[in-house]
């Protein structure tokens, strides 16, 4: 019984060092005039192959995200925390945690970004969270790891805006977008030990800034 992470990821950043993940030197986008943001992601959805669905955020359980954008707005840090974190075993509700989180249905994580041109030509955002446990009833331990990217549906290339929005799409646990200069990027999870199964992450993530900055695309 697997559960994941709902890792969201979103918007521009990453975790305290700059880690680019193999591949990804080519074809990438800047922000200008952009330093700190925070913002809101939307109820989502983590499906793992042959595993329960962990769902995250709601009318009452708002998910967070917050981060800095390194010099030359290509990458940054990222803190993410999710609330309301659950999933359904044998027709029960099961609350999910991050390993060591005070609260037992909240899952933090943190991760790096890259702002990229996907080989659809779409502006996108290329995450690499964090190794993350995620315990679900206290009875699993599943590992989250890999790759999202997330495609930003505003602003335009060139537009300046005061935030940005990301959606990440996967059917099941097979992610929209994955490849990126050739590579192939996606996330998976590994309960207890077992098999490595590729995972897929549905959400909305908004990202506001006090400064208005500007999406520039290579």
């Amino acid at each position: 019984m697997s559960k994941k992470m709902m890792l969201l990821a979103l918007a521009v950043v990453s975790a305290a060092a700059f880690v680019v993940p193999a591949g990804a030197s080519a074809a990438e986008n800047h922000l200008t005039n952009i330093t700190s943001f925070s913002g809101t992601v939307g109820s989502g959805t983590l499906t793992a192959q042959e595993e329960p669905v962990i769902t995250c955020g709601d009318a009452t359980n708002i998910n967070h995200v917050t981060g800095t954008v390194s010099a030359g707005g290509t990458t940054g840090n990222i803190s993410m925390d999710f609330t309301g974190c659950h999933t359904s075993v044998f027709g029960f509700t099961a609350k999910c945690r991050t390993s060591g989180s005070a609260l037992d249905n909240t899952i933090s994580t943190t991760g790096v970004f890259h702002l990229i041109t996907t080989n659809l030509s779409k502006s996108a955002i290329l995450i690499t969270p964090a190794h993350t446990t995620v315990v679900c009833a206290g009875i699993s331990n599943t590992t989250v790891t890999g790759n999202l990217i997330g495609t930003v549906t505003s602003p335009a290339c060139g537009a300046t805006s005061n935030s940005m929005t990301i959606k990440f799409e996967a059917a099941g646990a097979t992610q929209t977008h994955k490849s990126y200069t050739g590579g192939t990027y996606n996330l998976t999870s590994q309960t207890e030990g077992g098999a490595i199964k590729e995972a897929g992450l549905s959400t909305t993530a908004t990202v506001n800034s006090a400064t208005a900055g500007t999406l520039d695309c290579t």
